[in-house]
């Protein structure tokens, strides 16, 4: 996973990641949220941003992370949500 964010916030992430890999689609707020078109978003915050993980459940447990972003409104930008949509296409149909 390549980011471009503090220790922390990247901490945070991982966390969440691994409470994801434990708990599977059981695991929601304040960790993971679903945002529809089957993609979930795992969340982090810290003292400098909010930020995202789009992903998706590829087969039962498996998750494929898409797209992580640094959120800067309170709603999730649809840019980042199609981005996020053409890359779990590319996924599903390759």
């Amino acid at each position: 996973m390549r980011m471009s964010i503090d220790q922390t916030a990247r901490a945070k992430l991982l966390r969440n990641i691994d409470l994801l890999k434990h708990h599977g689609l059981e695991l929601r707020m304040p960790y993971v949220r679903p945002i529809g078109n089957k993609l979930f978003e795992v969340r982090a915050k810290d003292s400098k941003g909010i930020y995202r993980l789009l992903y998706f459940a590829h087969s039962g447990q498996e998750f494929v992370m898409l797209h992580g972003f640094t959120k800067k409104s309170q709603k999730t930008p649809h840019s980042e949500i199609d981005m996020a949509l053409k890359r779990m296409k590319e996924v599903s149909d390759g």
